[in-house]
C-alpha cells in the first residue's frame, strides 16, 4: 500500500500531461501533380486567401541533408520538404480562451514535401489538426481543411 500515493500521483501527472499526437492524426492528401514550385505557391495563395499570411518556412528537407554529415542519420527522404507556419487570430484567441495550454497550438503549420529520386514524385500536403471538440480546435480544423481544400482546387485530377 506504501505505493498507492505514488501510483496516484503518476496517474495524475499522465492524465494532466494529455496524450500525445499520433502519426495516424496527421492529415495527409496527396496532390495529382509533380510540379513542386506551383503546389508551393498554391499553398501561399489558400494561406492568403484566408486572410492569413505565412509568418515563417522552415526548409525540413534541406536541414535534414545539411545535418546528416555530423549526425549520420541518412534521412535524405525528400527532393523538397517545407513547413509553412501562420496563425489566425480568431482561431488562436479562441483556443486560449477554452485553455491557456493551447497556446502550444500556435502557430498552426502545413507541411508540403516531394519524396526523393525513385520514388512516388507527387506532392503531399500534410497537417495535424488541433484534437479535441471544443469550438477553437472545431475552427482550428475547418481552416486548415478549407486551406487544403483550396490547394486541391488548383490541380484537378485528370488535368
Amino acid at each position: 500500500m506504501p505505493r498507492l500515493p505514488q501510483l496516484l500521483a503518476a496517474l495524475s501527472l499522465t492524465l494532466a500531461l494529455g496524450t500525445p499526437a499520433r502519426a495516424d492524426d496527421i492529415v495527409h492528401q496527396r496532390l495529382p501533380t509533380d510540379d513542386y514550385a506551383t503546389a508551393r505557391i498554391a499553398l501561399d495563395d489558400a494561406i492568403i486567401d484566408e486572410g492569413l499570411r505565412v509568418a515563417s518556412v522552415s526548409n525540413f528537407g534541406a536541414m535534414l541533408t545539411r545535418t546528416d554529415a555530423d549526425v549520420h542519420h541518412g534521412a535524405a527522404v525528400y527532393r523538397h520538404a517545407e513547413v509553412f507556419a501562420f496563425c489566425s487570430v480568431q482561431v488562436a484567441a479562441r483556443l486560449v480562451r477554452e485553455t491557456a495550454e493551447n497556446i502550444a497550438l500556435c502557430p498552426l503549420t502545413i507541411g508540403l514535401y516531394q519524396l526523393g529520386a525513385g520514388e512516388d514524385t507527387r506532392i503531399h500536403l500534410v497537417y495535424r489538426p488541433p484534437a479535441g471538440h471544443s469550438p477553437g480546435a472545431e475552427a482550428g480544423r475547418a481552416l486548415l481543411a478549407r486551406i487544403g481544400q483550396r490547394v486541391r482546387e488548383n490541380f484537378p485530377a485528370g488535368r
